[in-house]
């Protein structure tokens, strides 16, 4: 990774920790790190290693991509947007594993249609069978 690179991360993985209110120490204890490891990260003075980074997304709720993105104003988008989303998401994951198995299957059946309508401009038609 170059060093421009390495800052851009480095840059971001501060914004995640300040916009949450943690603390380096709060962040490092979560990864079960020295605060002084999470410190060279922030500063660019370390590379994240692929599982520290996989512990920071989910940590934050965010995709790994969103860390390692080098456009501060695209990164700020992902962070706002995720963050919006993260109790959708998890209200709707929550729903779906309530679910059985069948209904599970069909309703991935149903949300991969409705992708490919919206994809195709499509007007989706009402199919009472599959409401």
């Amino acid at each position: 990774m170059n060093l421009d690179k390495q800052m851009r991360v480095a840059e971001n993985i501060k914004y995640l920790r300040n916009v949450f209110g943690y603390t380096q120490t709060e962040i490092a204890d979560a990864l079960h790190i020295c605060r002084s490891t999470y410190a060279h990260f922030e500063a660019g003075k370390k590379i994240l290693g692929a599982d520290t980074l996989l512990d920071l997304a989910n940590f934050y709720h965010v995709r790994i991509d969103t860390i390692l993105q080098p456009d501060s104003d695209k990164f700020v988008n992902d962070v706002i947007f995720s963050d919006r989303c993260k109790n959708q998401a998890l209200l709707l994951a929550d729903a779906f594993y309530q679910l059985s198995p069948d209904n599970r299957d069909d309703l991935l059946q149903r949300a991969k249609r409705l992708q490919a309508e919206e994809e195709s401009d499509v007007i989706p038609t009402f199919d009472p069978i599959l409401i």
